[in-house]
Protein backbone atom coordinates (compact mmCIF):
# COMPACT_ATOMS: atom_id res chain seq x y z
CA UNK A 1 0.00 0.00 0.00
CA UNK A 2 1.13 3.52 -0.95
CA UNK A 3 0.63 6.66 1.38
CA UNK A 4 0.74 10.02 -0.13
CA UNK A 5 1.54 12.81 2.80
CA UNK A 6 -0.41 15.08 0.32
CA UNK A 7 -3.50 13.59 0.63
CA UNK A 8 -3.20 13.25 4.61
CA UNK A 9 -2.06 9.60 4.93
CA UNK A 10 0.75 8.48 6.40
CA UNK A 11 4.29 10.07 6.26
CA UNK A 12 6.79 7.53 4.65
CA UNK A 13 9.87 8.88 5.80
CA UNK A 14 11.46 10.83 8.32
CA UNK A 15 14.27 14.23 7.45
CA UNK A 16 17.54 13.12 9.33
CA UNK A 17 19.67 16.56 10.00
CA UNK A 18 22.22 14.11 11.41
CA UNK A 19 22.80 11.93 8.47
CA UNK A 20 25.50 11.50 7.31
CA UNK A 21 27.56 12.05 10.87
CA UNK A 22 30.38 13.49 8.37
CA UNK A 23 29.03 15.51 5.60
CA UNK A 24 32.52 16.27 4.05
CA UNK A 25 32.71 13.15 2.16
CA UNK A 26 30.31 14.70 -0.18
CA UNK A 27 32.12 16.25 -2.36
CA UNK A 28 30.23 15.78 -6.16
CA UNK A 29 26.40 16.02 -7.15
CA UNK A 30 24.37 13.03 -5.30
CA UNK A 31 22.72 11.30 -7.98
CA UNK A 32 21.34 7.63 -6.43
CA UNK A 33 21.51 5.96 -3.50
CA UNK A 34 20.39 2.04 -2.76
CA UNK A 35 20.21 1.04 0.94
CA UNK A 36 21.34 -2.67 1.81
CA UNK A 37 19.12 -3.31 4.86
CA UNK A 38 20.34 -6.59 5.09
CA UNK A 39 24.03 -5.47 6.33
CA UNK A 40 22.75 -1.74 7.51
CA UNK A 41 24.77 -0.05 4.63
CA UNK A 42 24.04 2.52 2.34
CA UNK A 43 25.77 3.52 -1.25
CA UNK A 44 25.78 6.71 -2.71
CA UNK A 45 26.51 7.38 -6.10
CA UNK A 46 28.21 11.20 -7.05
CA UNK A 47 29.10 12.62 -10.38
CA UNK A 48 31.84 15.26 -10.36
CA UNK A 49 35.53 15.89 -11.59
CA UNK A 50 38.00 14.00 -9.24
CA UNK A 51 35.31 12.94 -6.52
CA UNK A 52 34.91 9.52 -5.49
CA UNK A 53 31.92 8.03 -7.17
CA UNK A 54 30.57 5.85 -4.85
CA UNK A 55 30.21 6.49 -0.90
CA UNK A 56 29.36 3.69 1.88
CA UNK A 57 28.21 4.80 5.11
CA UNK A 58 26.53 2.67 7.94
CA UNK A 59 22.85 2.97 8.78
CA UNK A 60 23.89 5.47 11.20
CA UNK A 61 25.84 7.99 9.06
CA UNK A 62 29.17 6.92 9.55
CA UNK A 63 31.20 6.39 6.51
CA UNK A 64 33.00 3.57 5.98
CA UNK A 65 34.94 3.47 2.53
CA UNK A 66 34.09 4.87 -1.03
CA UNK A 67 35.66 3.94 -4.89
CA UNK A 68 36.08 5.33 -7.79
CA UNK A 69 37.87 2.65 -10.09
CA UNK A 70 35.96 2.00 -12.77
CA UNK A 71 32.93 4.36 -12.33
CA UNK A 72 32.45 7.49 -14.64
CA UNK A 73 28.94 8.90 -14.22
CA UNK A 74 26.83 6.63 -11.66
CA UNK A 75 23.12 6.85 -12.83
CA UNK A 76 21.42 4.15 -11.21
CA UNK A 77 22.22 2.25 -7.75
CA UNK A 78 21.10 -1.08 -6.96
CA UNK A 79 21.62 -3.64 -3.88
CA UNK A 80 21.40 -7.43 -4.38
CA UNK A 81 21.41 -9.44 -1.73
CA UNK A 82 21.41 -13.61 -2.18
CA UNK A 83 21.97 -16.88 0.45
CA UNK A 84 25.60 -16.36 -0.96
CA UNK A 85 26.76 -13.06 -0.68
CA UNK A 86 25.74 -9.46 -1.86
CA UNK A 87 26.87 -7.04 -4.56
CA UNK A 88 25.56 -3.65 -6.13
CA UNK A 89 24.82 -2.73 -9.47
CA UNK A 90 25.62 0.45 -11.14
CA UNK A 91 24.42 1.76 -14.55
CA UNK A 92 26.74 4.26 -16.08
CA UNK A 93 25.88 6.73 -17.96
CA UNK A 94 29.61 8.16 -19.11
CA UNK A 95 30.55 8.83 -22.50
CA UNK A 96 34.16 8.03 -21.88
CA UNK A 97 36.30 4.11 -21.95
CA UNK A 98 33.93 3.34 -18.57
CA UNK A 99 30.51 4.39 -20.14
CA UNK A 100 27.04 3.14 -21.38
CA UNK A 101 27.51 -0.04 -19.41
CA UNK A 102 26.13 -1.55 -16.05
CA UNK A 103 28.44 -3.09 -13.63
CA UNK A 104 28.24 -5.32 -10.72
CA UNK A 105 30.43 -4.65 -7.62
CA UNK A 106 31.29 -6.59 -4.46
CA UNK A 107 30.20 -4.51 -1.20
CA UNK A 108 33.94 -3.42 -0.95
CA UNK A 109 34.03 -2.10 -4.60
CA UNK A 110 35.76 -5.02 -6.31
CA UNK A 111 34.58 -4.79 -10.12
CA UNK A 112 33.01 -8.34 -10.84
CA UNK A 113 30.88 -7.92 -14.19
CA UNK A 114 30.55 -5.47 -17.03
CA UNK A 115 27.26 -5.43 -19.30
CA UNK A 116 27.60 -3.84 -22.39
CA UNK A 117 30.55 -2.60 -24.45
CA UNK A 118 32.53 0.02 -22.59
CA UNK A 119 32.67 3.50 -24.26
CA UNK A 120 31.04 2.19 -26.89
CA UNK A 121 27.60 3.26 -27.15
CA UNK A 122 24.74 1.49 -29.40
CA UNK A 123 21.65 -0.82 -29.73
CA UNK A 124 22.75 -4.43 -30.06
CA UNK A 125 21.72 -7.74 -28.10
CA UNK A 126 24.76 -9.49 -29.57
CA UNK A 127 27.24 -8.03 -28.17
CA UNK A 128 24.71 -6.04 -25.65
CA UNK A 129 25.02 -2.80 -25.63
CA UNK A 130 23.46 0.24 -24.12
CA UNK A 131 23.24 4.15 -24.62
CA UNK A 132 22.57 5.88 -21.06
CA UNK A 133 21.00 3.28 -19.43
CA UNK A 134 19.67 4.46 -16.20
CA UNK A 135 18.29 2.31 -14.29
CA UNK A 136 18.46 -1.67 -12.79
CA UNK A 137 16.34 -3.98 -10.78
CA UNK A 138 17.45 -7.27 -9.97
CA UNK A 139 15.33 -10.21 -9.07
CA UNK A 140 15.59 -12.79 -6.71
CA UNK A 141 15.95 -15.27 -9.39
CA UNK A 142 18.91 -13.43 -10.66
CA UNK A 143 16.94 -12.00 -13.60
CA UNK A 144 17.95 -7.98 -14.63
CA UNK A 145 15.55 -5.17 -15.90
CA UNK A 146 18.03 -2.12 -17.46
CA UNK A 147 15.98 1.27 -17.97
CA UNK A 148 18.21 1.77 -21.30
CA UNK A 149 17.89 5.52 -22.87
CA UNK A 150 18.54 8.31 -20.50
CA UNK A 151 18.40 10.99 -23.35
CA UNK A 152 20.67 8.04 -25.77
CA UNK A 153 19.02 6.34 -28.96
CA UNK A 154 17.55 3.86 -26.63
CA UNK A 155 14.46 4.60 -25.43
CA UNK A 156 13.51 0.29 -24.45
CA UNK A 157 13.55 -1.61 -21.31
CA UNK A 158 15.42 -5.21 -21.18
CA UNK A 159 14.77 -7.95 -18.78
CA UNK A 160 18.21 -10.41 -18.82
CA UNK A 161 18.63 -13.74 -17.97
CA UNK A 162 21.18 -14.59 -14.42
CA UNK A 163 23.54 -15.58 -17.61
CA UNK A 164 22.58 -12.24 -19.73
CA UNK A 165 20.76 -12.76 -22.17
CA UNK A 166 18.21 -11.16 -23.41
CA UNK A 167 14.51 -12.57 -22.28
CA UNK A 168 12.26 -9.76 -24.03
CA UNK A 169 12.77 -6.09 -25.10
CA UNK A 170 10.01 -3.51 -25.36
CA UNK A 171 9.89 0.07 -26.05
CA UNK A 172 11.37 2.78 -28.73
CA UNK A 173 11.23 6.30 -29.11
CA UNK A 174 7.93 8.20 -28.85
CA UNK A 175 4.56 8.50 -26.66
CA UNK A 176 2.32 5.49 -27.63
CA UNK A 177 1.73 2.24 -26.14
CA UNK A 178 5.25 0.70 -25.46
CA UNK A 179 7.02 3.16 -26.08
CA UNK A 180 9.44 5.50 -23.95
CA UNK A 181 10.72 9.49 -23.77
CA UNK A 182 13.69 9.03 -21.49
CA UNK A 183 12.52 5.99 -19.71
CA UNK A 184 14.22 6.70 -15.87
CA UNK A 185 12.90 4.01 -13.67
CA UNK A 186 12.54 0.55 -12.92
CA UNK A 187 11.16 -2.29 -9.92
CA UNK A 188 9.14 -5.10 -10.11
CA UNK A 189 6.39 -5.73 -7.25
CA UNK A 190 5.21 -8.30 -4.99
CA UNK A 191 3.78 -9.41 -7.75
CA UNK A 192 5.80 -9.42 -10.36
CA UNK A 193 4.29 -6.04 -12.15
CA UNK A 194 6.93 -3.97 -13.51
Amino acid sequence: EYFSPWRGEQQMYKLDIGWPKTPEHFTGQTFCVAVDSLHGLVYVGQRGDNVPKVLVFSEEGYFLHSWNDTVEMPHGIFVWNTATGSSVWITDVGTGKYGHTVKQYSPLGKLTQVLGTPGNAGSSLIPLQFDQPAEIFVEETGDIYVVDGDGGMNNRLLKLSDDYKEIWLTGTNGSGIGQFKIPHSVTVDAFGRV
